[in-house]
């Protein structure tokens, strides 16, 4: 399928997205948010979509699995179009009890042949009609003989984090977390307390059809039982909220931003922390918000305008060599490797590797490196990351702390809830024990 030209319905938005998320490493949020912009979608339309695109994703393995034992033949040699179609029609098949098993084979089938002829068309019956008959007998592997490719197939991550994983924290510690990063993910929102305060967010968002809870975490940030419809609020683009994860928050909090200091984002893009930054410093500070890309920087404007916050001066520059003064907070959100939020982001299970590490490490060293250079005396630097690779934080800290003897750690639980803060006094969270996305960070305070 070629580039999106025409609208076109849910499910063949669906399988279009998805194919040229496998063809050209395309995001499939990205793609989302600008098909939903060019064209109008029912909210139903909508939700199905991006119930089939990110569901798809999340499942991806296991949905494989199911598929190859059942076709007769070599998998590789099926058209990736016929893929993407069986994949999406046996998602629908084992996981959206609304859709009718009739009507998923039949959408199915009717775009297999579309797409490649008649023949497709029945291949495609036949596949998925041959699994409604006999799902019971599509089984994982046993988790007895090898955990490993058990867990992987049934939870649908990528082998070398499984194994990883189980190494690290133990078989049925991996399951839990694997289990959890394939749950839908609930919605956050973060009030911009300049505006509003949380009891008038959540009674609005209840007017407007969402079920809505305050956070257990921090108070400025409200969980919603679905994202749909939530941009198109008046009140969002008006910025009386924004969309963040919790995880996301504690950075902010762990920051501590207060009115009259002078703050860098040496990784600021999209803007999520360094606009909540702002808003707990209730706009009177200064934070300059580096990037390296001005399609990045055009983001943070974007956020900055429609929050209407005034203190924020972004920045063009690579954060490993621009030429800043000293000031007295220094945040380092570091680009990684993402592990973290696999349950909003399907594609990192299917391309991040083991290799793409190293230089990921030697990135997120240098950025911390030079955040240090701009951090005055007595001032704090915070390193957060949105992963849960030791490599990519606690190994960072301890190197750290190593060649920079002028800084040392100090305890986040002054500044968030203790249930997120280790025995080393890091920020953690872990999707399967907090609910939220899995992240680190940690606060050092320089002392000479």
């Amino acid at each position: 399928m070629g580039v999106l030209l025409k609208q076109i319905d849910a499910r063949h938005l669906a399988v279009n997205i998805l194919d040229r998320v496998f063809r050209s490493n395309s995001y499939a949020t990205i793609m989302l948010d600008a098909y939903f912009k060019k064209y109008t979608y029912s909210p139903e339309d909508r939700a199905l979509t991006t119930e089939l695109v990110y569901g798809t994703l999340r499942w991806m393995g296991w949905l494989n699995h199911m598929l190859q034992q059942t076709y007769h033949g070599k998998w590789v040699k099926v058209p990736p179009i016929i893929q993407r179609i069986l994949e999406i029609g046996l998602y629908q098949i084992l996981f959206l009890n609304r859709i009718p098993e009739y009507a998923a084979v039949h959408e199915a089938v009717k775009m297999a042949k579309e797409e490649k002829g008649p023949a497709w068309g029945r291949v495609v019956n036949g596949v998925l009609r041959q699994i409604v008959r006999h799902r019971q007998g599509l089984i994982p592997p046993s988790i007895e003989e090898d955990p490993v490719l058990a867990i992987s197939v049934r939870w649908s991550h990528p082998e070398w984090l499984v194994e990883r994983w189980i190494q690290e924290l133990g078989i049925e510690r991996t399951r839990s977390l694997c289990q959890a990063n394939n749950e839908r993910p609930k919605i956050s929102v973060r009030i911009n307390r300049l505006k509003t305060n949380r009891l008038e967010m959540v009674e609005h968002l209840g007017r407007a059809g969402f079920h809505a809870e305050v956070s257990n975490l921090l108070d400025e940030f409200i969980t919603v039982d679905h994202g749909g419809g939530l941009t198109t609020l008046p009140s969002f683009s008006q910025g009386f909220f924004s969309i963040q994860d919790v995880s996301g928050g504690l950075v902010g909090r762990l920051m501590d931003p207060q009115p009259g200091e002078t703050i860098i984002d040496l990784a600021a893009a999209p803007g999520g922390k360094t606009t909540h930054m702002a808003e707990l410093g209730d706009d009177r500070l200064v934070i300059i918000a580096v990037d390296r890309y001005i399609t990045r920087i055009w983001k943070i404007q974007k956020n900055q305008k429609r929050l209407n916050l005034k203190g924020i001066f972004p920045i063009l520059g690579n954060g490993c060599q621009i030429g800043l003064k000293q000031a007295d907070k220094v945040l380092v959100d570091a680009p990684c490797s993402g592990l973290g939020v696999i349950r909003r982001r399907g594609e990192i299970k299917l391309r991040f590797t083991p290799d793409k590490i190293p230089g990921l490490v030697h990135l997120q060293k240098s950025l911390l490196s030079a955040g240090a250079h701009f951090v005055k005396r007595g001032g704090i630097l915070v390193y957060s990351t949105c992963t849960v690779l030791p490599e990519e934080n606690d190994c960072i800290v301890n190197d750290f702390l190593k060649s920079h003897p002028r800084f040392q750690v100090e305890d986040g639980r002054p500044f968030v809830h203790s249930t997120v803060v280790s025995d080393r006094g890091f920020v953690e969270t872990w999707t399967d024990y907090h609910g939220i996305d899995g992240s680190f960070a940690v606060r050092f305070k320089k002392i000479a």
